[in-house]
């Protein structure tokens, strides 16, 4: 029997087992980041754990076309997946209603990394006669998403900044 009798089917194996993970994780709907089960805050807030219970938010990546899929739900963590082209490439994590704004935590998949986008909404008025709606404000971070709300609710307004 030669030496090499066998090599194939333990490399096609071990290639298999190689590949089949980095497959499964093509499209997830679990977090590809640990999360912190809670966080502190220096000002009280009121957690939204999902879409369904934070429809303004959900109204507002729909004004922005931008998709997303809520907490727990399929979505593409990778830019260049091309199996999964009808899924967002953003899963809703969870929100914190201050008094004054809303900050919004968000997986967006990219081309090499999956990161935490924490951002921040307020109430705004589209137009005088018309009721105030939550808007992205523009200012939001990426990152420990409990150390990145802090850091908005104390002022920081961009990556520069922290």
């Amino acid at each position: 029997m030669s030496r090499w009798a066998g090599t194939g089917a333990a490399l096609s194996s071990g290639l298999a087992a190689i590949a089949g993970p980095a497959f499964s994780q093509s499209v997830a709907t679990d977090p590809v980041v640990e999360l912190p089960a809670q966080c502190r805050f220096s000002k009280p807030a009121q957690v939204k754990a999902s879409l369904r219970e934070a429809p303004d938010i959900a109204s507002e990546f729909r004004r922005l076309n931008l998709t997303i899929a809520d907490a727990g739900e399929p979505y593409v963590p990778f830019d260049l997946v091309e199996s999964a082209k009808n899924l967002p490439h953003r899963q809703f994590l969870r929100a914190y209603a201050f008094a004054d704004r809303t900050i919004a935590w968000y997986y967006h998949g990219g081309s090499i990394v999956t990161h935490v986008h924490v951002v921040e909404l307020r109430p705004q008025r589209d137009r005088r006669d018309e009721p105030l709606v939550l808007r992205f404000t523009g200012r939001g971070l990426i990152g420990p998403p409990c150390e990145a709300t802090e850091a908005l609710l104390n002022g920081v307004s961009g990556a520069s900044d922290w």
